[in-house]
């Protein structure tokens, strides 16, 4: 029952309901979207990457042979690191052994254009790439400098700063593009070379073949790309063999994956990646990494339509 003295009740304007109804929207949809902000969010990986947590040794028989047109390989050394399990306390006969066994499983999987880079110590290198060359062609040593600052070290020997990379290839007919993976020279270097001789050269404009010693720093316990393990690799080297390696829409096999560094270069590739690792906490760090390289470029693309009014 209404008092006498309260003011009568009145209809909304239709104006007055339409911006009440607007702001309820508005509102509605804020708390959407923290709703949505405080679940906790689910790695997305993109279609043809696959993750697997699984022994490559065990599981191999489950991938087709010939399927693949490059292999990206690091595994344990040999040198006792802690990958929260057993995989690298093997050593000497034991370890060139277990070596040769994966690498045998490996290389039916690779097509007939199909190579193989392998991370390995000095102290296995020569064992491991006579063994390739018996089955493979040998295209390069390459030498990763790891850029490995003075700090005193070992007095009995000089201090070891690289790491050795075995490039194999199935047949002399691989497939090889330079291109993407040219290395651009400066301006002072271009203008030295103006000269009629080099005008209109290809290797002038579009840069120079990386040599066989990749001079790129390890990832640091501060570096933006480091995350929880030990032996990650530098994106910038395993980029530049899924460029060079891989034709676009190919597929990459990594049998160790480790942190996903192969894999997040094959998202950004856009090429096709089947890895496995025995570790289930790298391989959530892999999904991580995967999902966010891949969302990378529509984030971009959102924050150049944002900037541009649309």
């Amino acid at each position: 029952m209404r008092d006498e003295f309260d003011e009568p009740t009145l209809p909304a304007a239709a104006g007055e309901a339409g911006e009440m109804s607007s702001q309820t929207a508005e509102q509605e949809a804020a708390a959407a979207l923290a709703h949505a902000a405080a679940l906790p969010t689910v790695p997305v990986v993109p279609d043809g990457i696959r993750l697997l947590n699984r022994d490559f040794l065990t599981d191999a028989a489950n991938l087709p042979d010939a399927s693949i047109d490059l292999i990206v390989a690091d595994p344990p050394y040999g040198l006792g690191k802690d990958y929260g399990n057993d995989s690298d306390m093997r050593s000497g006969e034991d370890f060139l052994a277990w070596t040769y066994g994966w690498l045998d499983l490996a290389i039916p999987k690779l097509k007939a254009s199909g190579s193989l880079y392998v991370f390995c110590t000095w102290q296995y290198a020569p064992e491991i790439f006579v063994y390739l060359k018996s089955k493979m062609t040998m295209i390069n040593e390459i030498v990763w400098d790891r850029r490995v600052p003075s700090m005193g070290g070992t007095t009995r020997r000089f201090t070891s700063v690289h790491d050795n990379i075995g490039f194999f290839a199935v047949s002399k007919d691989y497939y090889f593009d330079l291109d993407p993976v040219r290395i651009p020279y400066d301006a002072a270097t271009k203008k030295a070379r103006s000269r009629k001789l080099f005008e209109g050269s290809k290797w002038l404009e579009l840069g120079y073949n990386p040599k066989d010693v990749w001079s790129v720093s390890r990832l640091h316990r501060q570096h933006a790309e480091r995350v929880d393990h030990p032996t990650q690799k530098p994106l910038e080297i395993v980029e530049r063999m899924v460029l060079a390696s891989c034709p676009p829409g190919g597929r990459v096999l990594d049998p160790f994956m480790g942190s996903g560094t192969t894999a997040v270069a094959c998202a950004r590739q856009k090429r096709e990646f089947v890895g496995y690792e025995i570790n289930e906490s790298y391989c959530a760090i892999a999904r991580e990494r995967v999902s966010a390289a891949a969302a990378a470029p529509a984030s971009a693309a959102r924050a150049t339509a944002v900037a541009a009014g649309a």
